[in-house]
């Protein structure tokens, strides 16, 4: 249960009115305080009670929004432009989607969450950690062979035996299969090409903890090439090839208000959908879905 201000003033009155019938003496000592301190104590805390709607008003304007670590560019790009428009300062916080799920059911606060499409957020949504109805299927992530050597890129329609070849005998690093989305497509598109990761004779895939991870093996020079999302190839590389999509699930994600939001959220949801937004998406290697995508119609029961 909810307790206002007035409740919780009165309270404390209630309870600090022993203080002045057990001794009248302003000079008397109770539990080693003098009363009169004690008193000036309960003014203060009573003065700093009726202060609090004012300080939880201002901290309210804020906008805190969560997200997966590959959106962060683009999340406080859009951020910016939001406090440009409206004054509104839009605090981007990422980490993967279930712990970013797990921090909102452990009561910090969130009002808008961006995680990737699928059982996690299905599930987030049914035990009510996010609003079910307030679920837009809203960008999509791609993956891309990036590397720090120019190469001549294959032709139009790109194939398997193609990208075969330009990984052939070079150093390839992936983000961790069993944590990462991108290391699990990765890993995929490496099998059917006959690449076998976790092969001890194969020494040319190094696998990274994430997407991340493998952009620091190749700043390194400890990998040679590596498959990444494509909002994590827009750091000027020699080469950014996209992989072809073949039979993958797209990599989207849903925006969503969290369980107990302490902003409006509905203005920076339809902004999301402006001209400015979508240009900052797609600078940062995304690609925003309209209401119109198919996709969008049914986000559940797709894999992650």
């Amino acid at each position: 249960m909810t307790r206002s201000p007035s409740w919780f003033a009165a309270e404390l009155w209630h309870r600090g009115r022993p203080l002045r019938t057990l001794r009248r003496d302003k000079t008397s000592r109770l539990d080693g305080w003098p009363i009169g301190r004690r008193r000036k104590l309960l003014f203060a805390v009573l003065l700093s009670i009726t202060l609090l709607p004012v300080a939880t008003f201002a901290q309210a304007r804020d906008l805190v929004v969560y997200g997966e670590p590959t959106l962060e560019k683009a999340l406080k790009a859009v951020g910016v432009l939001w406090q440009a428009r409206t004054g509104t300062r839009v605090n981007v916080f990422v980490a993967p989607t279930d712990l970013s799920l797990a921090q909102i059911e452990r009561g910090a606060r969130c009002d808008l969450i961006f995680a990737l499409a699928g059982a996690a957020t299905d599930e987030a949504a049914r035990d009510k950690t996010i609003h079910a109805d307030s679920i837009t299927r809203a960008l999509r992530n791609s993956l891309v062979l990036v590397g720090n050597e120019p190469a001549a890129p294959p032709g139009t329609g790109t194939t398997l035996a193609d990208f075969g070849k330009l990984i052939g005998g070079k150093r390839l690093a992936i983000a961790n299969p069993d944590r990462d989305v991108a290391g699990a497509q990765a890993l995929d598109l490496l099998r059917k090409i006959g690449i076998i990761v976790g092969d001890n004779n194969n020494e040319t895939v190094t696998v990274a903890e994430s997407s991340a991870g493998v952009l620091s093996l190749l700043s390194t020079n400890k990998a040679r090439l590596g498959i990444v999302y494509a909002t994590d190839a827009t750091s000027g590389f020699k080469l950014a090839l996209p992989l072809p999509a073949l039979e993958r699930a797209p990599i989207d994600y849903i925006v969503a208000r969290a369980r107990d939001p302490e902003a409006d959220t509905q203005p920076f949801m339809a902004f999301l959908k402006s001209p400015e937004a979508k240009t900052a998406f797609k600078s940062a290697g995304l690609i925003p879905l309209d209401d119109q995508d198919p996709m969008r119609k049914n986000p559940a029961g797709r894999r992650r």
